[in-house]
């Protein structure tokens, strides 16, 4: 990945409305034993707060050169949100131009990392919150750096396609 102008035939997903409408699996928690058995040190919500949680729906493909790449779709119990559905319909007909865009504003943050150790491994579509705590319809695309040290950077954008930021740490 040298150039930051993508090939749009590249990074198209033939079947993405097939896969957004059909073949989307819905995220289950874990339950309170498998829970206990790992040990985990931050453990996950339960019961009285988990209302709060939207539901994720999710499915894997191969988008350009990375593989794998998750698609996150909120939603509830039975079906993943149509609304959101509806936009990320839209955001995969120009895709290129939002991981380019993505990548662009990497690079001008970290322009010391090598655009060919980034890798794509989760596009999510949903409400998000801002850093002013302002809730709005958007969606992510997350990528791992693969250098001497792995972080994880997600650059998140509005419905409409506004880029709105950044973060990012070691994974």
């Amino acid at each position: 990945m040298d150039s930051l102008e993508l090939n749009k035939s590249k990074y198209i997903v033939s079947n993405i409305k097939e896969i957004l409408h059909k073949k989307l699996i819905l995220d289950k928690p874990l339950t309170k034993d498998e829970v206990k058995k790992l040990n985990l040190v931050n453990p996950p919500v339960y019961e009285n707060e988990n209302y709060l949680i939207q539901k994720r729906w999710f499915y894997s493909i191969n988008i350009g050169e990375w593989e794998d790449v998750d698609i996150i779709i909120q939603g509830n119990n039975e079906n993943p949100d149509v609304e959101i559905i509806e936009m990320s319909e839209k955001t995969f007909d120009e895709l290129h131009l939002y991981i380019s865009c993505a990548l662009k504003y990497l690079q001008k943050f970290f322009p010391n990392q090598e655009m060919k150790n980034y890798y794509l491994s989760t596009i999510c579509f949903g409400k998000m919150v801002n850093f002013e705590n302002y809730i709005f319809s958007g969606f992510s695309l997350a990528f791992i750096y693969d250098g001497h040290f792995e972080f994880q950077y997600k650059v998140k954008f509005k419905d409409d396609g506004w880029p709105i930021g950044f973060e990012g740490g070691p994974l």
